[in-house]
C-alpha cells in the first residue's frame, strides 16, 4: 500500500514538472482513476474474504479461503484457514466422542437416564425405556415424565437432586411386572462453579427382575421340598411308633406297617431322585449323550414299557408313528424319561376304558410327537402352571408323584433345542407335544 502511494504522489509530482497545470490535471486525473481502481479491486477482495469466512463458519465447513492477493489478506486467509482446521477438528472428534457413548449406551442392559434439575432429560438409552415400559421414542429436551410417571423413580431422582447425594430404592413396576435397582448419582453441570446449586442426575436402572424370580423359586422349591418329603417321614414315624406300641408282636400287622414303611421310603428316594436331575438338567451338569433313532422305534419302547401298566388299568395304549419320520438325534434315554413321564400322567388321570395314543410326524426340519389321552383334561385356569415344578392339579395333592416329572420332561425338551406344550379340554381330554431336531 505503501509503494503504491508513493508511485502515485511520484506520477503527480512528474506530471507537474514536465507539464505544468496541464500535466497536474491530467496527472490527478490519473491518480483518481489508479486510487478508484485500486479501492474498487481492494473492496472487492475484502468482501470476497468476508463471503468466504462467512460460508466457512456457517454453510460449508469443508470450504476454506483463497490465501492469495495483498500480503495481509491472505495472511488473514491463512489464519482463518487454519482456525477452521482446528475447530473442524475439535468438531469431528468431539461427534466421534458423542457417537462412541452413544453406542456404549446403546450396547449395554442398564437403564442410564440423564436429567437436569428442570427434569428435562439430556439422554436416554433404550434399555431405559424398555425396563420402565415406555410407549414411543424417548429424545433429549423430553421431560422426564415422558419417560415414566412412577411415583418411585421420580422420588429418587429428586431427592438425589435436591440433596446432593446420591440415592437407590429398589422398585416394583407392577405394569410390566419387573423389579428394577434404581440408583441416581447427582453431579454439576460443566464448567459451573462447585458452589451452584445447577446440577443434573444420572439415574441407573438395573433390572432385578430374573434375580427376584429365581428367589422366589428358591424358596417356593425349598418349602416344596420340605412338604413333600414331610409327608412320607410322617408316615414312617407313625408306623415305626405303631410298631413300638405293640403292633410288632402281630405278625400281619408287623408284615402290613413294614411295606407301609418301604413304600414311603421309596416315595422318598423317588423325590430325591428328581430333585438331583432337575437340579443337574437346570445347571447343565446332565450331559446328554446324542445318537441317531428312529421315531417309530422310540414310540414303540414307550408303549413296550407301559403296556402291563395301561392293561391294569384297562386302558387302550398304542403307537401310529409312521415308519417314514425321518430319524432323529437325540438323547434316547433322555427322551425315553420325556415319555415315561407324559404315558404315566396320561394313564394317571385317563379313567377305565380310555385310550392313550403316541403320534409323529415330521414338520420344517423337526419331529414332532403327540401323546393323547381321553382323559379328565386339565382345568384352564391349571394349564399355563402344570410344567412349574412341585405343581399338582389336585388341591389336596392326594394323587401319587412328586409333581417333578413335567417339569423335568420340559428341560430335557429344552436341552433338545425342542419344545414341549399342552392343550386339553375338560372332560375330553389332554396333548402334549413336543420337538426334537432330525437328523441333517
Amino acid at each position: 500500500m505503501l509503494i503504491e502511494t508513493a508511485a502515485l504522489v511520484t506520477l503527480v509530482a512528474t506530471g507537474t514538472l514536465l507539464f505544468g497545470v496541464a500535466g497536474t490535471i491530467l496527472a490527478g486525473i490519473l491518480a483518481t482513476v489508479a486510487v478508484l481502481f485500486q479501492s474498487l479491486r481492494l473492496t472487492g477482495q475484502f468482501s470476497d474474504l468476508t463471503e468466504d469466512i462467512i460460508r466457512t463458519m456457517s454453510i460449508d465447513r469443508s470450504h476454506r479461503l483463497d490465501p492469495t492477493g495483498p500480503a495481509e489478506l491472505a495472511r488473514m486467509a491463512r489464519a482463518v484457514n487454519r482456525l477452521v482446521d482446528r475447530v473442524g477438528a475439535e468438531i469431528n472428534e468431539e461427534a466421534e466422542e458423542r457417537i462412541r457413548l452413544a453406542s456404549i449406551l446403546d450396547s449395554i442392559h442398564e437403564g442410564v437416564v440423564v436429567v437436569d434439575d428442570q427434569g428435562v432429560i439430556e439422554s436416554a438409552n433404550p434399555a431405559a425405556s424398555e425396563m420402565l415400559g415406555t410407549i414411543g421414542e424417548v429424545e433429549p429436551g423430553m421431560q422426564f415424565t415422558s419417560l415414566t410417571n412412577h411415583p418411585d423413580v421420580n422420588s429418587v431422582l429428586g431427592r438425589a437432586i435436591e440433596d446432593g447425594n446420591p440415592t437407590s430404592m429398589e422398585i416394583e413396576l407392577f405394569d410390566n411386572q419387573r423389579t428394577l435397582m434404581a440408583l441416581a448419582t447427582p453431579f454439576p453441570r460443566p464448567g459451573t462453579p462447585p458452589e451452584s446449586s445447577a446440577v443434573r442426575a444420572l439415574l441407573l436402572l438395573t433390572d432385578l427382575t430374573d434375580i427376584r424370580r429365581l428367589d422366589t423359586t428358591r424358596r417356593e422349591f425349598v418349602s416344596n421340598a420340605s412338604h413333600e418329603l414331610r409327608t412320607p417321614l410322617a408316615g414312617i414315624r407313625a408306623s415305626a411308633e405303631t410298631l413300638e406300641r405293640g403292633a410288632i408282636d402281630d405278625p400281619d400287622g408287623r408284615k402290613n406297617f413294614l411295606q407301609m414303611i418301604r413304600e414311603d421310603v421309596d416315595r422318598m428316594d423317588a423325590l430325591i431322585g428328581e430333585m438331583l436331575e432337575l437340579s443337574r438338567l437346570e445347571s447343565g451338569e446332565s450331559a446328554l449323550k446324542f445318537e441317531i433313532a428312529k421315531p417309530i422305534d422310540l414310540a414303540e419302547l414307550a408303549v413296550k414299557q407301559f403296556t402291563a401298566i395301561a392293561a391294569e388299568s384297562s386302558l387302550e395304549l398304542r403307537s401310529v408313528v409312521p415308519d417314514d419320520v425321518p430319524n432323529v438325534w437325540v438323547d434316547t434315554e433322555k427322551i425315553g424319561h420325556v415319555f415315561s413321564n407324559l404315558i404315566n400322567n396320561a394313564i394317571k388321570w385317563t379313567p377305565q376304558g380310555g385310550k392313550i395314543t403316541i403320534s409323529g410326524w415330521e414338520d420344517d426340519a423337526m419331529v414332532w410327537f403327540s401323546i393323547t389321552d381321553t382323559g379328565q383334561g386339565i382345568e384352564p385356569e391349571h394349564l399355563p402352571h402344570i410344567f412349574e415344578r412341585f405343581f399338582k392339579t389336585d388341591a389336596a395333592r392326594s394323587q401319587p408323584g412328586t409333581g417333578l416329572g413335567l417339569s423335568i420332561a420340559r428341560h430335557i425338551v429344552d436341552a433338545h433345542s425342542g419344545a414341549l406344550s399342552a392343550t386339553s379340554t375338560t372332560g375330553e381330554g389332554s396333548e402334549f407335544t413336543f420337538t426334537v431336531r432330525t437328523v441333517h
